[in-house]
């Protein structure tokens, strides 16, 4: 039980991670009401914690909870009953993940780098970075939405199996504690396909995924792009989504033109 109290950060961890337990617990008996009145409370503490102003919260955390990570204080607890027939651990090594953000933002962020100049840059050379990005970032026509987009670290997943299941809904979880899973007799224990090594070559895409295809970069460095509005009728194949990724690259007069198809 030792895993559901590893709260602490491991050294090395970014702060921005939860410490991920991947694992499984067989019991015989069904655990669901503690579980839902465990994760109530952590659901309240969550909800404590971002009713804080993100600013003080930050300051409060640290002072708190040292080197404490609330993300894996949030983390649900899970548990399967009856038993599945397969529990198959594997890697989600290639996920994006964005978020929207108003130009105000951005601005703002650029104003507060600004401010901490890197050390390998001189005043001039780091007021001109800054102001290639400000530009870069005023030739984004008003009305595209701004999105920042950064691949996640590779984090395990767990699915149970049944034969002849027509959906995984609600049986892939992120691998982030042991799930509980009810058994009332060793008959019921699940084959377990178990969490092989990391390779990133198994997770490398051949053609982009349709959504990057409607995304162009504005600050490289930051992970910003703009939303390119999809055409109202597309038909969606492969080379059509090869082509597509280039539209990252063009001027904004090509994205201007797909904006108004």
């Amino acid at each position: 039980m030792r895993a559901f109290k590893t709260l602490y950060f491991q050294e090395g961890q970014h702060p921005a991670t939860a410490y991920r337990l991947s694992g499984w617990i067989a019991v015989n008996k069904d655990l669901s009401a503690e579980i839902a009145a465990i994760n109530d409370k952590k659901d309240a503490f969550k909800r404590l914690m971002l009713s804080i102003p993100e600013r003080e919260r930050n300051k409060t955390t640290r002072q708190a909870l040292p080197n404490v990570s609330v993300l894996q204080c949030y983390r649900h607890l899970v548990q399967w009953s009856p038993a599945p027939e397969c529990l198959y651990f594997s890697w989600a090594g290639a996920t994006p993940s964005s978020v929207h953000v108003s130009r105000a933002d951005v601005e703002a962020q650029l104003q507060r780098a600004l401010k901490n100049r890197p050390e390998q840059f001189n005043e001039q050379e780091w007021q001109g970075v800054i102001d290639l990005q400000r530009q870069q970032l005023a030739d984004v026509p008003p009305d595209l939405p701004l999105i920042y987009r950064w691949r996640k670290a590779p984090h395990p997943r767990l699915m149970a199996y049944n034969k002849g299941q027509k959906s995984n809904a609600g049986r892939i979880v992120p691998a982030n504690l042991p799930v509980f899973v009810v058994v009332e007799d060793e008959s019921q224990l699940p084959r377990v396909y178990g969490l092989d090594d990391f390779d990133i070559a198994d997770h490398l895409r051949e053609t982009p995924r349709a959504d990057s295809a409607l995304l162009s970069s504005v600050i490289e460095g930051l992970g910003l792009f703009a939303q390119v509005r999809a055409p109202k009728k597309v038909l969606i194949n492969e080379q059509a989504l090869h082509e597509g990724a280039t539209t990252r690259n063009n001027e904004w007069q090509r994205k201007a033109d797909v904006k108004e198809d």
